[in-house]
């Protein structure tokens, strides 16, 4: 939620998908000043479809989110884990298989 909030052009929208912590800290005050509204869904009732959609047509680009990639041993998948905990600036990280 903090990188989405922080990523969002002003007038945009941030939305929780699913259950989320039962609390979190996270950038209100500076997304409100940038007029960014936060919504949540828990269901994902027929929003696979528009969000395929959105990716062949190119109108998501999502390759920046990949911001780490590994191999598949055993020391790299313990390393993809600890990076995806730490998480700093660690957005999606992906193996290589």
């Amino acid at each position: 939620m903090t990188t989405a909030l922080t990523a969002t052009q002003p007038g945009g929208k941030v939305c929780l998908v699913g259950m989320g912590h039962s609390e979190m800290t996270v950038p209100l005050t500076p997304a409100a000043a940038r007029e960014v509204d936060v919504v949540g869904i828990f269901r994902y009732k027929n929003t696979w479809p528009l969000c395929l959609e959105f990716l062949r047509s190119g109108k998501i680009d999502v390759k920046p989110l990949i911001t780490h990639r590994f191999g598949f041993s055993q020391k790299e998948v313990e390393e993809a884990f600890e990076t995806s905990a730490r998480g700093g600036n660690a957005i999606k990280v992906m193996f290589n298989l």
